[in-house]
């Protein structure tokens, strides 16, 4: 039985200058490539504000008519840069939403049940905040919602208790 040869190929070694050139090549593509989280940092510290100042301004409108409706002031809201506090003494509940700016992120409690002694019941809605096409979004459940709908979604839950209806 014959052997095969098989026929020997020259391969040549690179220089370290050709390996360097190869790996230039291959960073400058990547960084050409735009950096999603920076992007996405940019569009937060961009919008951020203004988006949280409609947000407040959403659940004082909600509040005032509420109030209005009501003949008497049950629901009380109050915000900052950072914080937007709703309560309603009535049914013992108060919305509590933080915006954290430096860690780019909202979180979201509702206290149920705080009476004279001193448990409160906290459930934590799902409220996010997203970017899409170069937007910042509040997010409920996962979906895209407007600093308006968010407002009447959270504090319909504050004052009723459910939520999630109002944004089916």
């Amino acid at each position: 039985m014959a052997l095969k040869r098989r026929s020997r190929t020259q391969h040549r070694r690179s220089t370290p200058k050709q390996k360097a050139k190869r790996a230039g090549d291959r960073r400058t593509k990547r960084h050409k490539r735009p950096d999603l989280q920076a992007r996405v940092f940019r569009v937060f510290a961009a919008q951020a504000d203004s988006l949280w100042s409609g947000f407040a301004d959403q659940c004082r409108q909600f509040a005032e008519g509420f109030n209005d409706q009501l003949g008497t002031t049950e629901l009380i809201v109050e915000a900052d840069a950072t914080t937007v506090r709703a309560t309603y003494p009535k049914g013992e509940r108060e919305l509590l939403v933080t915006l954290d700016k430096a860690e780019r992120y909202v979180q979201c409690w509702v206290n149920t049940g705080c009476g004279t002694e001193g448990c409160c019941g906290t459930s934590q809605p799902p409220v996010g905040m997203m970017v899409r096409d170069n937007a910042l979004h509040f997010a409920f459940g996962g979906e895209a919602v407007t600093d308006e709908r968010l407002a009447i979604a959270l504090l319909t839950q504050l004052t009723s208790g459910n939520a999630a209806e109002q944004l089916s």
